[in-house]
C-alpha cells in the first residue's frame, strides 16, 4: 500500500467518526424527549403551570359558557330572565364539577338547554315579523300556484272538449238523416259518404263538436258502412234515421246543410234539422263502454 493510500483511509475513518458522534447525541436527546412526552401523555406528571385533564375540561366548559353568553348578547336575548337562569345553572354546574365526566355532563345537559332557550328566545324577540312576512309570502305563492292550476285546468278542459275527450254542452242542432220512403235502392239509402259529408260541413261551419249515433267524433274517427250496418268509431249505430248532434251556432250549422239537403232530396232522402238551446255531447270513449244514443 502506498503512503498516499494510507493517508486517504485515515482521513475517511476520521470523517466517519466525526459524523457518527453528533448523530448519536441527537438520537439520545430525541429518545429522552419521547420518553418525557410518553410519561406526560400517561399523566405520570405535568409540566410546571400546566393544567391537568380536569382543569383543561373545566376551562373548556367555561369557554362554552362564555360563547353562549356572547350569542345571547348578539341576538338581544341576554337580559331575558329565562336566558339568565339557564346561563346561571350552567356556570353553577361547571363550578361544582369535580371530574372531567361531571364537566361533560354539565355541557350535555345545561349547555344544551341554554342553547335551546336562547334560540327560542331569539325567535320570539326578532322572528315574529319575519315569520309573519314569510307566512304572507307563502300564502301569496300558494294563491299564485292555485291560480296557475285553475288556468291549466280550464285550458285542459277546453282542449279536451275541442278534441272530443270531454263532454261538451251548448246550443246547436240535431239532424235526423232519413232514407227515402220505401226506398231500397242504394242511392235511396243514407250511406257512410252522406254521413261524412254532414259531419264535415258541420265542422267547416264552426261546430265545436259533433256526435253521430251517440259516438263522439274526433280526428281519428271512422265512419263507414259494412253492408246495411253503419259503423262509427268501429261500432254500429242506429240508422233510418241516423241521429247527428252538433254544438255551435245553430244558424250557421243549419245554413251549412241547405245545399246538401237539396241534393239528398233528389233521391228521396231527407234531413230533418232542428235547433236546440242546449245539447250535451258525450266524450269519446272508443265506443266500448257506453251504449249509443
Amino acid at each position: 500500500m502506498k503512503a498516499g493510500d494510507g493517508d486517504k483511509v485515515l482521513t475517511y475513518e476520521s470523517f466517519l467518526s466525526s459524523l457518527l458522534r453528533p448523530m448519536f447525541i441527537c438520537a439520545t436527546i430525541l429518545l429522552l424527549l419521547d420518553t418525557i412526552m410518553l410519561a406526560r401523555t400517561l399523566s405520570f406528571f405535568h409540566f410546571p403551570g400546566e393544567l391537568d385533564e380536569f382543569g383543561m375540561a373545566q376551562r373548556g366548559g367555561f369557554g362554552v359558557a362564555v360563547q353562549l353568553e356572547n350569542f345571547a348578547k348578539q341576538v338581544g336575548a341576554l337580559d331575558l330572565p329565562e336566558v339568565q337562569a339557564v346561563l346561571s345553572r350552567l356556570d353553577t354546574a361547571l363550578g361544582l364539577a369535580a371530574s372531567p365526566a361531571e364537566v361533560a355532563r354539565a355541557l350535555s345537559v345545561e349547555a344544551r338547554e341554554a342553547q335551546e332557550v336562547i334560540a327560542f328566545a331569539h325567535g320570539d324577540t326578532t322572528g315574529s315579523k319575519s315569520r309573519v312576512g314569510e307566512s304572507a309570502q307563502i300564502k301569496e305563492q300558494v294563491q299564485e300556484l292555485q291560480e296557475e292550476v285553475r288556468v291549466f285546468r280550464e285550458e285542459l278542459e277546453r282542449l279536451s272538449q275541442a278534441a272530443g275527450f270531454a263532454e261538451l254542452s251548448g246550443s246547436g242542432i240535431i239532424v235526423h238523416a232519413h232514407d227515402a220512403e220505401d226506398g231500397f235502392r242504394s242511392r235511396e239509402i243514407i250511406h257512410d259518404k252522406d254521413v261524412r259529408d254532414i259531419a264535415n260541413l258541420l265542422f267547416w261551419s264552426g261546430a265545436k263538436g259533433v256526435e253521430i249515433g251517440g259516438r263522439r267524433i274526433i280526428a281519428q274517427s271512422s265512419i263507414r258502412c259494412a253492408g246495411p250496418i253503419l259503423l262509427v268509431n268501429h261500432r254500429p249505430v242506429a240508422v233510418n234515421p241516423v241521429v247527428i248532434r252538433a254544438v255551435g251556432d245553430y244558424d250557421a250549422l243549419m245554413e251549412s246543410l241547405v245545399e246538401l239537403n237539396e241534393r239528398l232530396s233528389a233521391d228521396g232522402k231527407r234531413l230533418e234539422i232542428e235547433p236546440s238551446e242546449m245539447i250535451t255531447l258525450s266524450a269519446y270513449t272508443k265506443g266500448y263502454d257506453t251504449e249509443p244514443r
